[in-house]
């Protein structure tokens, strides 16, 4: 039998995910009820309501996959640094780096092959520095025009171009 101390630790654990997928309070604790009602249905899995509400919260994504989305103000500075990414990337990073999920989980949940999720992952370690720098300085001087909001410059992987790299080609 499951103790309390147990269920409280997966719950929590399902939440602090959901939120780090979703952004939102409300959508999170969607997620964990969907990944409840999913797990009821389907299995008992020791990570069955992590990996139900993993998907239950990538489900309930914006239509707006390729701009970054506002952090939510309560989460740590270098938690909230992560919404500097996209949602796609955002997913690979939480899902493989946060959660230690592999290759093939991730693959599973986010309906793209494992390469992709390897070169996203890849792509968001390596821009998240930039774009941590790039916040920095635009709240610095929010007034430097060189500064592009990060909504308006995503390259085909859904990451912010560095000003002026296109033109570097």
């Amino acid at each position: 039998m499951i103790g309390k101390n147990e269920v409280s630790k997966a719950l929590d654990g399902a939440f602090r995910a959901a939120l780090m997928l979703t952004g939102s309070i409300q959508a999170a604790e969607r997620a964990v009820l969907n990944g409840i009602a999913a797990i009821e249905r389907y299995s008992a899995e020791d990570d069955a309501l992590l990996l139900e509400t993993v998907k239950a919260a990538i489900q309930r994504h914006p239509d707006f996959l390729n701009e970054s989305q506002e952090p939510p103000a309560h989460l740590p500075l270098e938690l909230r640094r992560l919404f500097l990414l996209t949602p796609t990337s955002r997913d690979c990073f939480v899902l493989r780096i946060l959660l230690g999920l592999a290759a093939g989980t991730c693959s599973n949940i986010l309906h793209r092959g494992v390469e992709e999720i390897e070169d996203v992952l890849c792509a968001a370690l390596q821009a998240l520095p930039r774009l941590v720098a790039r916040s920095r300085a635009g709240a610095r001087n929010n007034s430097d025009s060189r500064v592009v909001p990060i909504k308006e410059s995503t390259n085909a992987l859904g990451f912010v171009d560095p000003p002026g790299w296109k033109s570097r080609l």
